[in-house]
């Protein structure tokens, strides 16, 4: 499997690491690598091959070969990565009642943000790649766009969410995040009918 890095997620790593909050990034980073661990144990129960791990800005993307991957297939696919941070939570949860410690306070809490706002139903969230599967095996040809449509408005909200916590903490991450989602959602694709339903017919 090939690795690859975009340059701003580079910069801003490099940017994060020289703050105060370096504590708080590399316990979010461990936690997003157990995200990207349980992506791959289930692309892997599933049959799939994992062709190229690409960390950017917006998050890790699983580029993977598998055609034989049903709806269904996908969407345990999705919500693998965000099972694996509820998982570690409880788990780390039990821990700490024997060992508790504000570290492992901090870990728990970054399992849990990751998994949540994976969980939003907008793209390239998991939440939002669950919601284009059920959407396209219930309108092949549209579900693809209401998918879309509806990860625009998730965005948007977070967006204004974030801007009044940006002006009233100074805290840009919200912000940052609805715009990053705003704009995925926003690009325009080819109109197409997809892949699996060429080999799979499914009714929800």
């Amino acid at each position: 499997m090939h690795y690859a890095c975009s340059l701003t997620f580079l910069a801003a790593g490099v940017f994060l690491l020289s703050s105060r909050r370096r504590d708080w990034l590399l316990l979010f980073w461990a936690a997003a690598v157990l995200h990207e661990a349980g992506h791959l144990a289930a692309l892997r129960l599933l049959g799939g091959r994992a062709e190229k791990l690409c960390f950017r800005l917006s998050g890790a993307e699983i580029r993977y070969s598998g055609s034989g991957i049903s709806y269904g297939g996908e969407v345990l696919l999705a919500l693998a990565g965000p099972g694996a941070n509820l998982l570690w939570a409880v788990l780390l949860a039990a821990v700490s009642r024997r060992y508790p410690g504000e570290l492992l306070f901090r870990f728990i809490g970054c399992h849990l943000v990751l998994a949540m706002f994976n969980l939003l139903p907008a793209l390239p969230l998991d939440g939002g790649r669950v919601l284009q599967n059920v959407l396209e095996a219930r309108f092949p040809l549209e579900g693809e766009g209401y998918t879309r449509c509806i990860s625009c408005a998730v965005g948007g909200v977070l967006c204004l969410l974030g801007l009044y916590v940006l002006l009233k903490n100074r805290n840009p991450t919200l912000f940052s995040a609805g715009s990053v989602i705003l704009l995925r959602s926003a690009r325009k694709k080819t109109l197409h009918l997809p892949k699996k339903l060429l080999k799979y017919k499914f009714k929800l």
